[in-house]
């Protein structure tokens, strides 16, 4: 495996900024994002996996980071 090749194929995904959506605002399933990428193709299959994990990690800490901005929102607009 070539983690330099992972990790700047991660690096670059990140740069792009948020996760793609579906038109429900979630991330698109690992699977989708994958082929939204261009990735489903020319990677190793240890490559492939460890990008696909890395992308999973990076949906869950974005779904994470989106549910603390909501709560903050919340709790700014309510006045005691």
């Amino acid at each position: 495996m070539n983690r330099y090749k992972v990790r700047d194929i991660v690096d670059l995904i990140r740069s792009k900024g948020k996760l793609p959506t579906d038109q429900f605002g979630q991330i698109l399933p690992v699977d989708d994002l994958l082929v939204w990428f261009g990735l489903d193709a020319g990677l190793a299959p240890d490559e492939y996996q460890c990008v696909r994990q890395e992308l999973a990690l990076m949906a869950e800490s974005q779904d994470e980071l989106e549910k603390l901005r909501l709560a903050e929102e919340f709790h700014s607009g309510t006045s005691y």
